[in-house]
C-alpha cells in the first residue's frame, strides 16, 4: 500500500514546515524551510519504492504541487 506524505507549514506558530502522512495527526519531522522538508518527503516515498507520493502545500494550506 502507498503512502501519501504532504508538506505543510506548521498551523501553531508558522514558522517551521511539516511533513506527515496522510491520515495521521503525528508529524514526522520539522523543518526551517519549504524545500528542506520537500526533499526529505520526496527522499521518503522514493526509499518505500511503493508509489508512495508528496503533496505540497502553500503557505494558505492548499494543495499546489504533487509528486508520484
Amino acid at each position: 500500500m502507498s503512502t501519501i506524505y504532504h508538506v505543510t507549514k506548521r498551523e501553531n506558530d508558522g514558522r517551521e514546515w511539516k511533513v506527515f502522512i496522510q491520515g495521521s495527526d503525528k508529524v514526522i519531522k520539522l523543518f526551517p524551510t519549504q524545500q528542506e522538508a520537500l526533499e526529505y518527503a520526496t527522499q521518503l516515498a522514493k526509499n518505500k519504492n511503493d508509489g508512495s507520493s508528496v503533496r505540497l502545500h502553500g503557505l494558505d494550506g492548499k494543495m499546489r504541487k504533487y509528486w508520484g
